[in-house]
């Protein structure tokens, strides 16, 4: 059986390109005799003459000629292959699916995958803003490799992991009588036109539990407010609704922290609330299949959000 093994390919492309043994001796960084020796073997296993000497050059033969050509074929898909070998190492090699719940999706999520590019390259990415209810299919079916919300998922095809916690904020106009405040307590939004969400809601459950606390944070229990839904002057589906509703001067609201984070709405001042953290960043992917290497680096940059790990 005839052998045309990488390293006499090798030895052979460098003498065609240069074609000398000094030039494919430099090209390859060896001495003179290694090639030498290396393009006799080679002629003597294949039963060839590849090259005619002629004046201090090698000038080849017609069969060199024709196995030039297939060699530079291989010589495309080896480095075809070398290009698929660094974007899979990189974990750069398919489409990085991402989903987020609005809250993280304005800028937390694109922070993150800023900080992902200039890990990875240019990493292809789709990134999906995904209701809670959403979330499950896209990770039990597929559609998307992982994803982050302000709430955590009981499902037992989903894996959970928590991440940094969050406040709970005040969001005002710049020229509102709020605007200059540290801190508020539910006393403070007395009579103010109130943004708010269904009860049944993550967000409105956590706003609810602000005005009616008792326990934990009695102090904010001395304002009783009638039940919750006929307080609000507005309620939407989003925390981005009632920013953008505020930013209009339609009212205040009661939002997370991470919904304005990075200046996404400059127009409005955050204001810490009084009591405990009750967001905090959740960190989502399927039971069944483990992260790609851009999911895994996604899951620890997102773990130490705002920091850099």
């Amino acid at each position: 059986m005839i052998r045309f093994g990488l390293r006499q390919i090798e030895y052979f492309r460098a003498v065609m390109e240069s074609g000398s043994v000094s030039g494919a001796a430099a090209l390859l960084s060896v001495s003179q005799p290694n090639v030498s020796r290396m393009i006799k073997y080679t002629e003597t296993r294949l039963g060839l003459t590849l090259f005619e000497r002629s004046k201090g050059r090698l000038q080849p033969t017609p069969e060199a000629l024709a196995l030039f050509a297939e060699v530079q074929s291989l010589h495309l898909h080896l480095e075809s292959l070398q290009d698929s070998v660094r974007r899979i190492t990189s974990g750069a090699y398919r489409r990085f699916h991402v989903g987020a719940s609005p809250s993280l999706g304005r800028h937390v999520v694109p922070s993150i995958l800023s900080r992902l590019r200039r890990d990875l390259g240019d990493l292809p990415v789709k990134f999906d803003i995904l209701s809670v209810s959403q979330i499950i299919d896209y990770l039990v079916f597929g559609q998307g490799e992982c994803a982050c919300t302000i709430f955590p998922i009981a499902h037992p095809q989903i894996t959970t992991e928590a991440g940094v916690a969050g406040s709970l904020v005040c969001v005002v106009p710049r020229d509102h009588r709020l605007a200059g405040k540290r801190s508020l307590t539910a006393e403070a939004l007395q009579g103010e036109r109130l943004i708010g969400f269904e009860p049944n809601t993550p967000h409105g459950q956590v706003v609810e539990d602000f005005f009616h606390c008792v326990g934990e944070a009695p102090e904010l229990a001395t304002l009783r407010f009638p039940p919750i839904a006929p307080q609000f002057a507005t309620l939407v589906r989003f925390a981005e609704s009632a920013c953008a509703l505020v930013e209009e001067h339609n009212g205040v609201a009661l939002v997370d922290e991470f919904t304005i984070s990075g200046g996404a709405f400059p127009n409005l001042v955050s204001i810490p609330v009084a009591g405990p953290k009750p967001f905090r960043i959740f960190f989502h992917s399927s039971a069944q299949h483990p992260l790609s290497i851009a999911g895994e680096r996604f899951r620890k940059l997102l773990s130490a959000w705002p920091g850099s790990p």
